[in-house]
């Protein structure tokens, strides 16, 4: 808990660059990824020989005012068609002080990329990309926009860069070294300039600010319901049809004229997957996909990282046969590697660290299970008497008038209010604007309603939905879909708790659960799979009753009010998945009050119901009863009903422990039983989601549940 209360309210600044920590972890990190010397000839070998001196007196520098960066070096290096690249190589300690910037940034900036960039990010890859081509390929996506910008190192425009900068680091110091560094002067075969635009390949920092860079035109196309799949500066949008395809492609070019960017024309244009295409060293044609090759007389060369040493005119040249856009191989020469550019962990700390206070507000920016982006970032008010308002980009949290957190807005993507928590005007308008909704719930998480700025942009999506909701053929079959993945997730939790207990009734409840699964498909009416679902509802929750100790007054579900712990427990698991569900359905367009499972009445968001049911037993359950028996709660530190009708209700350090491990579990990364893809839960919801929207449209014939192992 502490961790993710740290990492979600701190906002990156020169401080934390300077540490002694960090500025250790950027040189092993400069160190690992080799280099030559820049001007002043000093090399690594040289740095480390003084190296906690070096670093100290860089620290002092930039404290004091002092630290100019030296000018870089520039290298020419062959490219493949014979032509020359330019690398502008920084001197070792300027290295260092921007890999020390990049560790504190990359976190903030991580939080702004989208799903759909996968260069130069921890735990994403070339594979990823390809893999998610392949499954769009056979979602029914056929069409493809493949782009390439021109020489875009040499484009990227300072002011536009600097202005999203701006939008996103509060320091003023860390604001003024990335323009001092995106300004500095280039030694060139004895003469000085200045970069007036572009960043200098070479720089530890560009690559994050690529991304950066990049990040609108992702965000633009994303919020058009393209399907966006970049790499670097090397990208392509996959679409259903010739038209959606020509209107990416000028959409695109919107926003590249923008970003003051402009497309290469012989190399982009528009084709399917029947023409077949190019993307990443990966040549697609209809359903098969292999790695290209280029002609023996044209081999493309890059620098080897591992034999780079001081002198230039030294530089190891190995050949490779791997397609690369001019950013990837830009970057490969100046030794940075593809998906290791910066870890974000910094070296292991030789002390102890101070505990910090935790207050009851907790936001998802990271947590200790996952290590990267969460697909929504929760902001939760647990204290009574908080007060939440907004300064500038920032949400603050006060209580008795003091302020005692201030989260970036950026971080937030929806509010969960328990009990008497007072919101401002100014925060509600914001939240409004910006599409954040707001959860009110009692202090113990009994839904009151939504502030919420559901708009009508997808209306004929919603149209397709009521139509689908009136055929009950579709119904039907979606229904038994979403069931089948609920009771063989239930079934593959029940296996994975009876692996490790002598439990005989846990291995008989899952066979109960592979019997009930076959029977839903024979069904013919909703309400006989209904029926199924309740009864093997019972068996799976009796069977837990049968192994958890008495002390828990378990002996199944029941609801409406929650009598013991661990019925309680799941009420409230169930109602933070349920309105992660409803966050992420408005997200993608959906309607979320229109089910098939579920029926339609007033004030219930039936499709919340209806795609969670895959995610219950996952997610939820497997904490449930993971903490009941491992007894990581106690029932002692629930509030027990005092007389016929009150619930069960967690004391306020067990509800924050709960939604600490809930988090967490959120933030798991598994892989998808489809697409074979490392994601976290709320990624598999999502893409869940995305499914039912396509089967919604008629893009794609049946829906799918996801089936865990």
């Amino acid at each position: 808990m502490n961790g993710i209360n740290k990492s979600i309210n701190a906002m990156p600044t020169i401080a934390d660059a300077l540490s002694a920590l960090n500025l250790y972890s950027a040189w092993l990190k400069t160190a690992e990824n080799q280099g030559c010397a820049g001007v002043d000839g000093e090399t690594l070998a040289m740095f480390s020989e003084r190296l906690q001196v070096n670093l100290d007196t860089l620290a002092d520098e930039v404290r004091y005012g002092l630290y100019h960066p030296k000018p870089l070096l520039r290298v020419a290096m062959p490219k493949p068609d014979g032509s020359k690249r330019s690398l502008s190589i920084p001197c070792v300690r300027d290295r260092v002080l921007q890999t020390a910037v990049c560790l504190v940034l990359t976190p903030l900036f991580e939080a702004e990329f989208e799903d759909a960039s996968f260069a130069y990010r921890s735990g994403r890859s070339v594979e990823q990309a390809v893999a998610r081509i392949e499954a769009l390929r056979d979602q029914g996506y056929q069409w493809v926009v493949d782009a390439d910008i021109r020489t875009f190192f040499d484009q990227v425009d300072h002011a536009v860069l600097m202005q999203q900068i701006q939008g996103l680091v509060v320091d003023a110091d860390i604001r003024r070294l990335i323009g001092a560094w995106l300004t500095a002067d280039v030694f060139d075969n004895g003469q000085y300039f200045t970069l007036a635009k572009g960043l200098p390949q070479g720089s530890p920092l560009s690559p994050l600010l690529a991304n950066l860079y990049l990040d609108r035109l992702d965000e633009v196309l994303l919020e058009h319901d393209y399907r966006l799949i970049r790499y670097a500066d090397d990208f392509v949008v996959l679409c259903c049809n010739e038209q959606q395809a020509q209107q990416a492609l000028q959409l695109t070019e919107e926003v590249l004229a923008e970003l003051r960017l402009c497309f290469h024309g012989k190399k982009t244009g528009i084709t399917n997957f029947n023409r077949g295409f190019r993307f990443l060293g990966v040549e697609f044609i209809r359903s098969l996909v292999f790695k290209s090759q280029y002609p023996p007389d044209s081999v493309p060369l890059l620098v080897d990282p591992q034999t780079v040493d001081s002198d230039p005119e030294s530089l190891a040249i190995t050949p490779n046969v791997d397609i690369l856009s001019s950013m990837q191989q830009a970057f490969l020469e100046a030794g940075i590697k593809p998906g290791q550019f910066i870890n974000t962990q910094p070296a292991q700390e030789p002390f102890e660290s101070q505990p910090t206070d935790v207050f009851d507000a907790v936001a998802t920016s990271e947590s200790e299970a996952s290590r990267y982006d969460p697909k929504l970032k929760t902001l939760y008010l647990l204290k009574h008497g908080a007060v939440l308002g907004k300064h500038s980009e920032r949400f603050v949290i006060h209580y008795q008038d003091e302020e005692q957190h201030a989260v970036p807005a950026i971080h937030v993507d929806q509010i969960m209010v328990f009990g008497n928590v007072q919101i401002s005007t100014q925060a509600m308008q914001y939240s409004l604007q910006k599409r954040i909704p707001i959860f009110l719930l009692s202090g113990q998480g009994r839904y009151f309603g939504v502030i919420d700025s559901f708009d009508t942009e997808p209306v004929l999506l919603h149209r397709q939905q009521f139509l689908r909701a009136a055929d009950n053929p579709f119904c039907l079959e979606l229904s038994a879909a979403i069931l089948h993945g609920k009771l063989h997730n239930s079934r593959v939790l029940l296996q994975r708790f009876a692996r490790h207990r002598e439990a005989p009734i846990l291995k008989t409840a899952a066979g109960q659960l592979a019997g009930a699964i076959d029977s839903i498909g024979k069904v013919e009416q909703l309400e006989q799979l209904r029926g199924y679902e309740g009864s093997a509802a019972r068996q799976y929750f009796q069977a837990f009753a049968r192994v958890l100790d008495a002390d828990w007054q378990f002996n199944g579900r029941n609801k409406n009010p929650p009598v013991d712990p661990v019925n309680a427990m799941l009420s409230f698991g169930y109602t933070l998945l349920y309105y992660n569900v409803y966050s992420l359905l408005r997200a993608r367009g959906l309607n979320p009050h229109v089910g098939y499972l579920h029926p339609l009445r007033p004030g219930h968001p039936a499709l919340a119901s209806d795609m969670m049911e895959e995610f219950r037993a996952i997610i939820v359950d497997a904490v449930v009863f993971n903490i009941a028996l491992n007894h990581k709660l106690e029932p002692t530190d629930f509030i027990m009903p005092q007389q016929p009708g009150d619930a069960c209700l967690l004391n306020p350090e067990a509800r924050k422990l709960f939604v600490g491990l809930l988090e967490a579990k959120f933030n798991t990364r598994v892989k998808h039983p489809a697409n074979g893809l490392e994601m976290d839960y709320r990624r598999c919801i999502q893409h869940q989601i995305d499914h039912l929207a396509a089967v919604v449209r008629g893009n794609t014939a049946a829906y799918r549940p996801v089936l865990f192992r």
